[in-house]
């Protein structure tokens, strides 16, 4: 795959940003004294008002001149917006190439749009020479055009993994040292910003992966394959480091899922006495009782749940707010409270017969007793109706709770279904059926118990407010599928009823509570809710981000500061910064290579209900596939680039 570098000459201010930023040097704006193509009068005129109208040697605008990799820093950077690159194409034709410019001046900041220079013969060198180390700032207006010097900035510009993992963990760095076979150092960095690096490792949705830019070219790096891999090659002991300082104060947290455990972990990292209470017999929520064991094994979600207990961190389990301790009880003990009881109530079909026949259950509740009660069975054939993780954990478990025949119905297409792609293979793999395009209208039962689900096929109609196309019914295509047993996996939704009456804590019509969006408090002083309570449903790695902020804001309450005076993060919560490697070169392969397939077990492993289904990445597997990495998190470093380029089917290399 080639790229094509466009600029909008109109909006083109001549800066030249965009070719010292070029990480591989592919373009150039300065004009040749002899070789090469000489433009015409008009073309040699800079659009920036000054003395720099003279400078006869450069272009009006950069040009291509060597292989682009994609890597969008010109277009990032480029103060006014002018540079789009295209993707997508067989080949392309490079201008030729001009000679070197002079250098700028000693000392301080300079606005670039008056020098630039280009250096082709050294790809991700320097561009202004030995001695003058340097790294593009984050920009806070898009008019700004400055650049800092490197000692000057403080903030870091992160690679697209990064920014889209919601507690920002530093994906590249950790896929990068498993390329290089240090996988303790790994796991390391993949701990540093999350609470929870074995169960993600695990049942992370991997946004980061949607961000991949290797998917421009074949397939996103398995960020959470690897992930997993750091873990199981590390020793199963994490120590996090106790906080430097220690307030008096004390904190509630009502909710032991990932939103509380999350906020009690950077709670106690900054010094806190924190209590966790929940109406469940084992912490996790429903990491634990709704994720089942084969896809998360107890010990892995034990190891995070652990570490951030010995932090000191108290846990009460089967303490329900508003049955065994009230929200007033909490707010008379506690400085400060958090609600993060999640999204406890199970969405109902809304068709005939569902409060009628037996055998209708919520799939969190049929999940709960499997995960709780390992004497939980179900027999004959079951239907799961939805598409999410929460159907797929449903059917998967009751395969393993001993059902005849487990079929799956999803009112759209399998492309659509929000459970992860790897979720729906292994569920195939093991023999459960995938009705797509088919929605229940109907229950049918005799002796009060269920018989049948009467479904109707569906097309997509007009798109919805957010861009899908809403399912639309068939007519005349009804037919009856035998079941004995349904499990409702369509969505749930926070109970509000442990409130107690006359409480300043505001409920919104959907039954979540309402919160101020920037500090998370509710209408009830020193009381804070996060998490699916407020949002409604929603994974892991974004609960613990919410986790993360409510954490921090109570930390500003109680330390009656501004809640932007205080760092996300912990002040002395350390973060692994990329680095160059030794020799400073960066290999970038570019030739279309297969993503690592997660291997795993024989379909007759169903057998075992407590049985990782999935096998995890052998060694060579995992070498190979944290190879193919872009290493975006050093690109702004503009390391020395070695790319291998796939052109008319052969390997192209050029430094």
């Amino acid at each position: 795959m080639a790229y094509r570098f466009h600029v909008n000459s109109s909006a083109c201010i001549n800066c030249g940003i965009c070719m010292d930023l070029c990480p591989v040097r592919c373009l150039d704006m300065t004009r040749p004294s002899g070789e090469g193509e000489r433009g015409q009068e008009q073309e040699l005129l800079s659009p920036t008002p000054g003395k720099s109208a003279a400078r006869s040697w450069m272009m009006l605008a950069p040009v291509q001149v060597a292989d682009c990799i994609g890597c969008q820093v010109c277009a990032q950077e480029c103060p006014t917006n002018a540079i789009t690159i295209e993707k997508s194409l067989e080949e392309i034709a490079f201008a030729r190439r001009g000679p070197l410019t002079y250098l700028p001046p000693e000392g301080g900041w300079l606005p670039l749009d008056a020098y630039t220079r280009a250096t082709p013969e050294e790809p991700g060198e320097t561009p202004w020479g030995e001695g003058r180390a340097w790294h593009v700032a984050e920009r806070k207006a898009i008019w700004q055009s400055w650049r800092s010097w490197l000692g000057e900035r403080k903030e870091d510009l992160r690679a697209p993994c990064q920014a889209a993992c919601p507690v920002g963990t530093n994906a590249g760095l950790y896929v990068s040292l498993i390329a290089e076979g240090r996988d303790e150092e790994a796991l390391r960095v993949a701990s540093e910003s999350n609470p929870f690096p074995s169960i993600c490792g695990r049942v992370c949705t991997a946004p980061c992966e949607d961000a991949c830019r290797r998917a421009e070219f074949d397939l996103p790096i398995a960020i959470r394959d690897l992930k997993r891999f750091a873990t199981d090659h590390s020793s199963n002991t994490r120590v996090i480091p106790h906080p430097t300082q220690h307030h008096p104060e004390r904190v509630a947290i009502v909710g032991a899922g990932p939103t509380g455990l999350s906020a009690a972990y950077y709670l106690a990292r900054r010094g806190y006495r924190v209590t966790i209470f929940d109406a469940m017999p084992v912490a996790g929520g429903m990491m634990a009782v709704g994720i089942p064991e084969y896809r998360l094994p107890r010990a892995e979600l034990n190891r995070d749940i652990e570490a951030i207990r010995a932090l000191g961190v108290e846990m009460h389990f089967n303490m329900a707010i508003g049955r065994d301790i009230s929200l007033s009880q909490l707010q008379q003990e506690f400085d400060a409270v958090l609600l993060a009881v999640g999204a406890q109530r199970s969405q109902r079909l809304g068709i005939w017969g569902e409060l009628l026949w037996e055998g209708v259950i919520p799939a969190t509740t049929f999940l709960k007793a499997f995960n709780l009660q390992p004497e939980t069975r179900l027999s004959g054939k079951v239907a799961v109706v939805g598409g999410g993780s929460t159907a797929l954990d449903a059917a998967r478990s009751a395969l393993r709770a001993g059902a005849q025949q487990v079929s799956i119905l999803y009112r759209r297409t399998r492309m659509e279904m929000p459970a992860q792609v790897e979720e729906v293979r292994a569920a195939l793999e093991e023999g459960i059926a995938l009705q797509e395009s088919v929605a229940p209208v109907q229950l049918l039962g005799a002796d009060g118990k269920l018989v049948a689900v009467r479904c109707q096929r569906m097309l997509p109609g007009e798109p919805d407010a957010q861009g899908r196309r809403r399912p639309e019914p068939v007519l005349g295509t009804e037919f009856d599928l035998e079941v004995e047993t349904i499990l409702v996996a369509i969505g749930e939704a926070p109970d509000p009823a442990f409130l107690p009456e006359g409480t300043s804590v505001g409920v919104a019509p959907w039954g979540g509570l309402l919160i101020n969006p920037t500090t998370l408090a509710t209408g009830a002083p020193g009381v804070f809710a996060a998490g699916d309570v407020t949002s409604g449903p929603t994974d892991i790695i974004h609960a613990a981000a919410h986790g993360r902020k409510a954490a921090q804001s109570i930390h500003a309450y109680l330390r009656q500061l501004s809640p932007s005076a205080v760092s996300e993060l912990p002040e002395d919560e350390f973060q692994t910064a990329s680095t160059l490697p030794s020799g400073g070169l960066i290999t970038l392969d570019l030739r279309a290579t297969p993503r690592a397939i997660m291997p795993l077990r024989q379909k007759d492993a169903v057998s075992n209900r407590s049985q990782e289904f999935a096998l995890g990445l052998t060694e060579e597997q995992a070498r190979r596939e944290a190879s193919r990495c872009l290493r975006c998190d050093v690109a702004y470093l503009c390391p020395s680039v070695h790319v291998v380029a796939a052109k008319e089917g052969k390997a192209a290399k050029r430094d």
